[in-house]
């Protein structure tokens, strides 16, 4: 019997129409499993009050033959930097006024055309971005693989409320690393699409368009084949974010892996990995060597240098020169082109999504975001999925970078791990 709180996307879009589960019975089963984590883990911040409302809604349609989407009747989650009526965000009282917005996020208002129910919202650094998911107002969030560790930032309480089963589906945001590395620590999967896919209408110091060109909003899940469902449904303009374009979303499904010419890299000489990340890296090669892949060891430390020099500056640019401005958007400009020329050789890299996996809640580990960095600055998509498991149990999870707008090459590769490697697992012994 199918599990509401451990199935995947598709498995619980499928039952619904099938009407083998009511939308009602699905949204009460998360809802329960929400109470019953919170205590643990403080993911959820505020639950969307019309969630059984809309679900009762959803029943009534699909009885009477109408579907509104591909995600009828289905819940998910946001971080709480995306606008959603009928809630307020509480990233922190002393940064932003807790007031009800008057207009979903683009992203929100694409799923629930789709046919999805917001179930809620989770919690996030103060501005939205930040290496753990906690403020002053609603405490920290943890790992459900380690309750004394991180589940990572800025989008950790929805890698962490979806690992341990409190949501099938999130969305997050990412500027250095922030849907990929909470994925990592917490074993679910996520992809940051390419950069001027998906709109940042909406989402709380998310500007979007020419100001603001390393975030990206990005779904997480317990599967790769739940973000393939869910990426067409969020690509595209919405003629409010300008630096959104339109490019046709290729399916995963029509790549061939075995035509595929993938860089990997096991660690940076300047970052090194901990042995369980190099053993899992290794697993990972090994994969999709045996699915046919055809794979050549590189190094990549210029790159991964140039853009930690780049996103110092990037960071501290207040008060600086106008002279030193130009001068690092022109060393950005490098990295990016340097990425570029890269990828001409190949269809993917293959690397650590971190160094090590979950730190200690509030660990200053340094190069927490060194393996992910580079490829917010380039733009590229990346996707994260579980490779392994150190021995206390914390999940390890590998990143797939693709070629601009080929994230089917990312996913498909991702998928291939996720069978080869067994992909999400739920964490052992919690129960919330």
């Amino acid at each position: 019997m199918l599990d509401p709180t451990s199935a995947g996307l598709t498995d619980l879009a499928a039952a619904v129409r099938r009407r083998e589960i009511t939308s009602e019975a699905l949204v009460d089963a998360y809802l329960a499993r929400i109470d019953a984590l919170q205590p643990s883990i403080n993911a959820v911040t505020a639950l969307a009050q019309e969630a059984r409302t809309r679900a009762r809604e959803c029943d009534v349609d699909l009885a009477r033959g109408i579907s509104r989407g591909v995600l009828h009747g289905i819940p998910f989650t946001v971080k709480d930097v995306f606008a959603a009526i009928g809630t307020v965000s509480v990233l922190d009282t002393r940064m932003r006024q807790r007031s009800a917005p008057t207009r979903n996020a683009t992203v929100i208002t694409r799923l629930r055309g789709a046919g999805a129910i917001l179930l809620g919202k989770t919690n996030s650094p103060p501005n939205g971005h930040g290496r753990d998911a906690e403020t002053a107002y609603t405490g920290r969030t943890l790992n459900p693989y380690d309750l004394k560790a991180t589940p990572g930032g800025s989008s950790g309480a929805e890698a962490a409320l979806i690992a341990a089963g409190g949501s099938p589906l999130g969305l997050g945001s990412d500027q250095q690393g922030g849907v990929r590395v909470p994925a990592h620590f917490c074993g679910v999967a996520t992809l940051k699409p390419t950069m001027g896919r998906i709109p940042s209408t909406g989402a709380y110091n998310h500007p979007g368009g020419v100001s603001d060109l390393r975030t990206q909003i990005g779904p997480i899940a317990r599967r790769v084949d739940d973000l393939n469902l869910v990426m067409p449904l969020l690509c595209g303009p919405d003629h409010l974010d300008s630096g959104v374009v339109e490019m046709p979303w290729r399916d995963p499904k029509n790549v061939d892996v075995r035509k595929l010419r993938v860089a990997f890299l096991i660690e940076d000489p300047n970052a090194p990995v901990s042995p369980p990340v190099g053993r899992a890296m290794g697993d990972a090669v090994q994969a999709l060597a045996r699915a046919g892949v055809t794979l050549e060891e590189v190094s990549l430390s210029p790159l991964i240098a140039a853009g930690v020099t780049v996103d110092h500056y990037l960071r501290n640019m207040a008060g600086i020169p106008g002279r030193e401005v130009v001068e690092t958007f022109s060393e950005w400009d490098e990295v990016r082109t340097s990425m570029l020329q890269f990828m001409l050789d190949y269809d993917a890299l293959l690397c650590p999504a971190g160094p090590t996996p979950a730190p200690p809640f509030r660990d200053q580990d340094p190069a927490r975001f060194i393996y992910t960095l580079p490829f917010s600055l380039t733009g590229h998509p990346a996707a994260v999925v579980p490779v392994g498991r150190d021995p206390a149990g914390r999940p390890v999870g590998a990143q797939i970078v693709a070629r601009p707008w080929r994230e089917d090459v990312a996913l498909s590769l991702a998928k291939t791990l996720e069978d080869a490697l067994g992909g999400w697992q739920p964490p052992a012994g919690f129960s919330g």
